[in-house]
């Protein structure tokens, strides 16, 4: 008995549908993961929490933050590179991570590694030591370190810390060498513990130095920083190193369009949300901004820059 043709058209869809298969599913249709570069309690992992509610209800799905901490972040950007490029997967690091450690540094991702989903203020970078030290300025440590036998030596968080503090030692001919911390509140408590005689911190130290706790010697960016704007900057010292610095999310390379733009947005949204701009406040990092492609254009230019002033 044969078919009648409206039966056979429907038996041929069956037979596509099968042969194609579902539609896709929308992104994101599950969990967003976030791995913090830092350890908990530093200034990455602070604002990746507070942002993590207004992400979640943009994107619609849960923002899971979790921490591998290492490197300066580099440990999270080397596992981020492995892992699909679907947009289910990012990290949080900072700028120098990725446009000044892959020049000075040995490690196995570039900046074309990755797509630049947002950025989030500008840590007030500074030199902090005890009170009791009775520094009040960079060029006393500095002094300190030709009077100590064996040098001074401080917590370090990044290789632009090592580096910078480098080309100071070499240029005063001083011994200061660096004792690597997992995130900024571990250098903050290896200086608050007495265990270094300072700390090149992005950020953590406000807290403390605006109970007294801390003493700011100096600040690296090309500004005085705010609220301690007595101490001078790295340049008016006469060393020619400043640094802006930022915190950053991104995702491998070659994530979906829509995937991406959808990120992008959603950063968009937690970046003017009351939680996140709390915690820049609190850390005195502003309300600066990046997302999409005015944030990769600004770290590609950094890169350029960095880049220039390795070789």
């Amino acid at each position: 008995m044969s078919l009648s043709i409206p039966k056979m058209l429907a038996g041929a869809g069956i037979a596509l549908a099968m042969m194609v298969g579902p539609a896709a599913a929308e992104f994101p249709d599950k969990e967003v993961t976030i791995t913090v570069g830092f350890g908990p309690g530093g200034g990455v992992d602070t604002i990746t929490r507070a942002a993590s509610d207004t992400l979640s209800a943009a994107l619609g799905q849960p923002i899971v933050v979790e921490n591998q901490p290492g490197a300066g972040g580099g440990l999270a950007l080397t596992a981020l590179k492995a892992k699909p490029a679907d947009g289910y997967n990012l990290a949080a690091a900072i700028s120098t991570t990725v446009s000044f450690d892959p020049h000075s540094a040995n490690v196995s991702y570039n900046i074309d590694d990755f797509e630049y989903i947002g950025a989030f203020g500008v840590f007030p970078e500074a030199i902090v030591a005890l009170p009791s030290r009775g520094w009040n300025d960079f060029s006393d440590v500095i002094a300190a370190a030709k009077e100590a036998p064996d040098g001074l030596n401080y917590a370090s968080t990044t290789s632009l810390a090592r580096v910078v503090m480098k080309s100071i030692s070499e240029k005063e001919g001083v011994v200061i060498k660096p004792v690597p911390t997992k995130g900024g509140a571990e250098a903050v408590a290896e200086v608050l513990g007495g265990h270094v005689d300072f700390a090149y911190s992005s950020g953590t130290y406000y807290a403390q130095a605006q109970a007294g706790e801390l003493e700011v010697l100096a600040g690296l960016g090309k500004d005085p920083v705010p609220g301690f704007e007595d101490a001078p900057t790295l340049e008016s010292l006469g060393y020619d190193i400043s640094s802006v610095n930022m915190v950053i999310y991104l995702a491998p390379a070659g994530i979906p369009a829509a995937a991406k733009a959808k990120l992008v947005s959603a950063f968009e949204e937690a970046a003017k949300s009351k939680a996140v701009l709390d915690v820049l406040a609190k850390r005195n990092m502003g309300g600066f901004t990046l997302t999409g492609a005015a944030f990769e254009e600004q770290i590609r230019a950094q890169s350029d820059q960095f880049k220039a002033a390795m070789e």
